[in-house]
């Protein structure tokens, strides 16, 4: 009867020390201090006759799944930085958007930024957007 226990207790520890061990050796979400905290700086390559006013966009940045992983900013015609923090480390996508809000169609399209790999915390990863016009108009 004392092997048996003495085999469950320890099997119990192996298994807490397996799943440590395996468990995603780069997630790590920090404690939130300014050394722990990933810095996503956005530049908005705006044309002189990007009409920021005519529509209202906000600029988020979202996982690989369109996750908002961060809360998002409102965009001010003539401010071209932005900065997002969040904290920790991982692997993952990254991918920053402006979008109009609300929803509504405009004479502009903005692709993407996307950044992948491993996001290290006291770190600071760039994203450019630039508005082009759209052809049609819409």
């Amino acid at each position: 009867m004392k092997t048996a226990n003495f085999l469950s207790a320890i099997s119990l520890v192996l298994i807490f020390a397996a799943n440590s061990l395996y468990a995603n050796p780069i997630s790590d979400p920090g404690s939130g201090t300014m050394q722990k905290q990933i810095v996503y700086e956005v530049k908005v390559n705006f044309e002189a006759n990007f009409p920021g006013a005519c529509a209202h966009y906000m600029i988020v940045i979202t996982d690989e799944h369109g996750r908002k992983v961060v809360p998002a900013q409102a965009y001010h015609p003539g401010v071209s930085l932005y900065t997002f923090r969040e904290a920790g480390t991982f692997r993952g996508t990254r991918i920053a958007v402006m979008v109009p809000y609300p929803a509504i169609p405009t004479a502009w399209g903005i692709p993407p930024s996307i950044l992948r790999g491993v996001f290290i915390g006291g770190t600071t990863y760039h994203f450019e957007l630039t508005p082009v016009s759209n052809s049609n108009g819409l």
